[in-house]
């Protein structure tokens, strides 16, 4: 009898000691951008029959596919989103008042999402409408932001903050699949906050230290088997040191007890997934042009064996029919909206061009013409309209799509140049004007010259009117010897007050007076109006496009791309304006 006791003591504690094996599959995906109808020309996407196009992504397709792998392990399956899932096509527009996307993604499987910078395109006031909008059309994915801070004197973002008060956004929340407990983490990262001037008065809490006291509470208190972080932080290869680096990476070196950080942002794809301090980081690129799938073992609340891949969203899946129609109604409904008081339609083509106009690579770190097409597209429609200007200038960041061969919509235009709101009720950043000495002109060219080195960055600058001579062996700002207006070199000594016109978009203009800090000082660039006077509030400077008319007609970038193609000459002669050989690589 003291034996049986003691062999079932034994077996008890071996049994003890057998781990159990739990499996959970996270599909998700980053940066999608209102890329309902998918990353190529518009014409050629037919979701509902296959290997007929080469357009990539498109929520029909995807949806699809969340289906097909949701249901191999339906019990073990999460569906996350790492922000900037709106801005980016004429889709978003129209998301204030019918809340279309956010209850879409519902229907297609997602579980929890974050907000990106993009998100906050419009301000935070426009964003808490899209949500309420969200709200009344139907169900939604979990809402997961923790670095959120409200202002206590602005009333600006008091809609936002109601949301997080009636726990509609949340600071984190915890998931239960295949009996595992999931606390999910959703962060806006430091770069995200830079260049999202248009979230204030809202501003956000250092990520890691958020994530930090999250991941802690959420092991400690919540008794959490694993902590997911759905990060819009990003990361970049290290080209000096091989592999990556960035916030992501290094918020996996700061935390301990973080399993995953699902990332976005900054439009990496891992091919493989990257395991830092054994957290596993994973972003998708962009676009949705693919899923990604993250299938992981865990044992005793450790992440034991993880295998990762990226699935291609393309024209061999055929499209949910369901989706494809709620899409293609509300293709109508913002066609007609924005599109048709101007005489344009989604679909109908305006121009046509043989070959690629492609926007600066990432990858390549190659330039593209299609910077120098927007560019001398602003000069262009400003000159064509009101009083000329001397320069204009666009940065890569806002410009979001090549423009691709083949016939080219109204749709397809507004892809290249879709961010931002101005005060009218038509999407876009309005073209605002200021001006420059040319000394200050000559400091804005060094900057130039100083970001040509990274043709792969939002702030590479594009300009049209304007032209220089550099010398690029010349010292830290001391690049650029002259500097030619309307083919005319112009004094660029501290002497010459006269004052020249540049023009922009209200968000790029917005960054002008940040020169001093680019060059440590050593350059000040000073925002001025006509009389020489400095500017403090760029929503002044908005260029008025009909001065007949009551209030401010604003311009768009977009509009003046549709206006400039409409300008070029009918080559071949079948009815559509062709783009000039000028712009081919």
């Amino acid at each position: 009898m003291k034996l049986i006791k003691t062999l079932a003591t034994i077996a008890i504690a071996i049994i003890a000691q057998l781990s159990v094996s739990q499996k959970l599959v996270i599909l998700h995906t980053n940066d999608m951008h209102s890329m309902l109808t998918g990353f190529g020309p518009e014409l050629a996407y037919t979701p509902m029959s296959i290997n007929n196009d080469k357009t990539v992504g498109g929520f029909a397709r995807l949806a699809t596919l969340l289906k097909q792998e949701k249901a191999k392990l339906p019990n073990s399956t999460l569906i996350f989103d790492a922000g900037d899932f709106l801005m980016g096509s004429i889709f978003h527009a129209g998301e204030q008042e019918t809340g279309f996307q956010i209850p879409l993604m519902k229907k297609m499987g997602y579980d929890a999402i974050t907000l990106g910078n993009h998100e906050f395109d419009y301000g935070p006031g426009a964003l808490a409408k899209i949500i309420r909008s969200s709200i009344k059309t139907g169900k939604m994915p979990e809402i997961v932001s923790s670095n959120f801070i409200f202002s206590e004197t602005s009333k600006a973002d008091d809609e936002l903050e109601k949301l997080f008060k009636e726990n509609i956004i949340k600071k984190y929340t915890i998931i239960e699949k295949n009996g595992l407990k999931i606390g999910i983490i959703g962060i806006m990262g430091e770069d995200a906050d830079e260049v999202a001037p248009t979230a204030k008065p809202v501003t956000f809490a250092k990520q890691i230290k958020t994530v930090k006291k999250l991941t802690n509470k959420l092991k400690k208190e919540d008794k959490v088997d694993l902590v997911i972080c759905i990060s819009h932080s990003g990361f970049y290869p290290d080209e000096k040191k091989g592999g990556y680096k960035g916030e992501d990476i290094k918020m996996a070196k700061k935390i301990k007890n973080l399993d995953v950080i699902i990332s976005g942002h900054t439009h990496v794809k891992t091919e493989k997934a990257i395991n830092v301090n054994n957290t596993i980081i994973v972003q998708t690129g962009s676009y949705a042009r693919k899923l990604g799938r993250l299938e992981l073992d865990v044992e005793n609340k450790k992440v034991k064996n993880f295998k990762f891949s990226l699935i291609p969203v393309n024209d061999k899946i055929m499209g949910d029919a369901e989706v494809n129609k709620l899409i293609n109604d509300y293709k109508e409904l913002v066609s007609n909206k924005f599109f048709g008081p101007l005489g344009l339609s989604f679909s109908k083509p305006i121009a046509e061009s043989n070959f690629n106009v492609n926007r600066n690579s990432y990858i390549t770190k190659k330039p593209g013409k299609v910077g120098q097409f927007v560019t001398d597209a602003i000069k262009f429609y400003i000159d064509k309209h009101t009083d000329k200007i001397d320069f204009a200038i666009e940065a890569s960041g806002p410009i979001r799509e090549s423009i691709l061969k083949g016939e080219i919509t109204p749709a397809d235009i507004f892809r290249v140049s879709p961010l931002g709101s101005g005060y009218d009720d038509i999407p876009g950043y309005p073209l605002a004007k200021l001006y420059l000495t040319g000394k200050e002109i000559k400091g804005l060219m060094e900057v130039i010259v100083k970001t040509q080195g990274g043709v792969g960055t939002d702030s590479y600058l594009h300009y049209s009117g304007v032209k220089i001579d550099a010398d690029i062996d010349g010292g830290f700002l001391k690049k650029v010897k002259k500097v030619y207006i309307d083919g005319k070199e112009i004094d660029i000594s501290k002497k010459n007050e006269k004052l020249y016109s540049l023009a922009a978009s209200t968000y790029i203009l917005s960054f002008i007076g940040r020169i001093k800090k680019i060059t440590m000082g050593l350059v000040k660039v000073t925002p001025k109006n006509a009389k020489g006077q400095e500017i403090t509030d760029m929503g002044k400077q908005i260029i008025d496009f009909d001065k007949n008319k009551k209030g401010i007609q604003e311009g768009k970038t977009w509009i003046a791309l549709v206006e400039y193609l409409n300008s070029f000459k009918d080559t071949d002669g079948d009815g559509l304006p062709d783009m000039p050989e000028k712009y081919k690589q």
